[in-house]
């Protein structure tokens, strides 16, 4: 059931997702999801931890070993390496990332949780940058960070409305080109209250 719903959200996003349409393409009855999970949000924060799980351990993987920035440019370029290979899990994920919020409470909670976990891994090696004298000393890095995000979820959007955007190429640019320099300028991004200070 869980793979059935990955699918429709690849497909046709959060509103394609029936207890239905689940049940009859993973060859079960309607009655049988519903007794299962009991409602579509049930359904979708069982699939959405799946999906955690599953990126959490791609991301220990990909970042193995490896501190920093080093620990950054290699979960993006893994998430490069593989976003055609898994592209109905990678779709079906940001599908609830982007338009789950409009479900009920629970799953936005959940949501929210899971954005939080994934900000402090960001920060924590943005730390580690830090210590090991990758950025400069007086960089903002809760910026840094918030900057990293948008730019990758900026590209992801993208991709999720444009089939035809080639988001492999646009990641490893991304890593190669924007964070680069922004990593090597760093020092250009400390905290202040409005640009011209």
């Amino acid at each position: 059931m869980v793979k059935q719903t990955i699918k429709l959200l690849s497909e046709g996003g959060v509103s394609a997702v029936t207890l239905e349409a689940v049940g009859v393409n993973a060859g079960y009855s309607r009655g049988l999801v519903t007794r299962r999970y009991g409602s579509k949000d049930k359904l979708l924060i069982r699939v959405l931890d799946y999906l955690e799980n599953w990126l959490n351990e791609k991301s220990k993987l990909s970042t193995k070993n490896k501190y920093g920035l080093d620990a950054i440019n290699s979960l993006l370029l893994n998430v490069a390496d593989d976003v055609y290979v898994y592209r109905e899990k990678y779709r079906a994920y940001f599908w609830l990332r982007f338009y789950g919020l409009e479900s009920n409470k629970a799953l936005n909670e959940y949501l929210v949780n899971s954005q939080s976990v994934r900000e402090s891994d960001n920060i924590k090696w943005l730390k580690e940058a830090l210590v090991l004298e990758q950025l400069s000393r007086n960089v903002d890095i809760e910026m840094v960070a918030d900057f990293i995000m948008t730019s990758l979820m900026g590209l992801v959007h993208k991709w999720m409305v444009d089939q035809n955007f080639n988001i492999e190429l646009r990641l490893r640019q991304l890593v190669h080109v924007h964070l680069k320099n922004m990593f090597n300028h760093s020092h250009l991004y400390h905290a202040v209250n409005y640009w011209g200070e």
